[in-house]
């Protein structure tokens, strides 16, 4: 009780040099003699430690934080009070501290920084409801994070709904790998759209045929672009929609940048999905010679000369097996690209997703008599 009667005395000093003393003192009695104080000791401590985080500075309420953080004997309200702190003062607390419950960490996901659900993710045990919370808030940093740290629990569902944002969070894709928990089916569905190198590690870790897999990609397609009953109303029978959509930039962007790293599935598919046709009419036109019916697909689903002018000299190189193309290729490629008429090129894709042999000459969907 001497001690604490101490404590009290060196209350009464309201400097900073004073405090802080008060605060080392405090922190280090609540840790070395747990085991023997009294209730009525510990409610003293408790009320001068309340105290404490609500009237002193942030140096003092930091070196608390510090020195809690694993104390497993302090108050819950006071550490869920430091782990509402500023992100310095909360991040030792909600990184170490195993005082604070489940409900206490979810509460904080939701309500504060993203530093504070950076710091929940690093912990060394996340659990499976406190996981969902971190997932829930969207933020590629925290989910990258938080699939890295080897003591967080993920469900399958949280698992699956991880999987399906990979295809847009490219971050994603190596951790997930990297879970022993993710599931052969799981990552057969990560297959459709990750890169080269993490089809191999798919491959390997799961012991699976990569012809058969590639074989089983075409049809896999419908159920990757959220493949309707047989017989829907603008559908083919295999799936695939019937009318061609105008693609956006960011889509432009994404079908060159598959180019440039050499993932032709992932642009083949992404082209199959808003032109409409089938996968092996695709790869037959990408590399014929002469590109018209290229330049016929991109123009009618709206694409831009400058996006067009990239995929056919990356499309060109890759089965030239150089680099550069023969001069006044492109400059031929480009003027002809122009004087297509996006209407015809409308019609004629419409007819090439319903007949693949459907024969049109260039000159009809340049608006020239044939």
């Amino acid at each position: 009780m001497g001690n604490v009667q101490a404590l009290l005395a060196m209350a009464h000093d309201r400097s900073r040099t004073g405090r802080e003393h008060l605060a080392s003192a405090v922190s280090d009695l609540f840790a070395e003699n747990s085991t023997v104080l009294s209730d009525s000791e510990r409610a003293i401590m408790n009320d001068i430690l309340n105290q404490l985080v609500k009237d002193v500075e942030i140096s003092v309420r930091l070196k608390l934080a510090h020195r809690l953080a694993d104390v497993e004997t302090v108050p819950r309200a006071l550490m869920v009070e430091l782990a509402n702190d500023e992100i310095e003062i909360a991040a030792p607390v909600l990184s170490r501290s195993k005082v604070l419950q489940d409900i206490d960490l979810i509460e904080i996901v939701r309500h504060r920084s993203m530093e504070h659900q950076l710091a929940i993710a690093m912990r060394e045990s996340v659990e499976a409801t406190v996981s969902d919370a971190l997932v829930e808030t969207g933020n590629d940093r925290v989910v990258e994070t938080l699939l890295r740290n080897r003591g967080a629990i993920l469900q399958d569902k949280t698992l699956a709904t991880i999987v399906d944002q990979s295809r847009e969070h490219r971050n994603y894709q190596e951790p997930l790998l990297r879970r022993e928990e993710l599931s052969p089916e799981l990552a057969k569905r990560m297959y459709r759209w990750v890169s080269a190198a993490i089809r191999s590690s798919i491959l390997e870790r799961y012991d699976l045929n990569k012809d058969d897999f590639d074989d089983a990609l075409e049809s896999a397609t419908g159920e990757s672009v959220g493949e309707i009953e047989h017989n829907d109303t603008g559908k083919h029978a295999d799936g695939v929609a019937e009318t061609p959509r105008k693609i956006d930039e960011d889509t432009q962007n994404e079908l060159v940048d598959a180019l440039r790293k050499g993932e032709v599935t992932l642009f083949q598919m992404e082209l199959q999905k808003v032109t409409g046709l089938r996968l092996p009419f695709l790869r037959a036109v990408m590399f014929e010679p002469g590109g018209e019916r290229l330049a016929i697909i991109c123009r009618a689903i709206k694409m831009t000369p400058k996006f067009f002018s990239a995929i056919y000299r990356l499309l060109r190189a890759a089965s030239l097996g150089a680099t550069e193309l023969p001069r006044g290729e492109l400059t031929r490629i480009a003027s002809l690209y122009l004087d297509i008429k996006p209407n015809m090129a409308e019609t004629v894709l419409h007819n090439w997703c319903r007949d693949p042999d459907y024969s049109a000459p260039i000159e009809t969907v340049m608006g020239k008599p044939s």
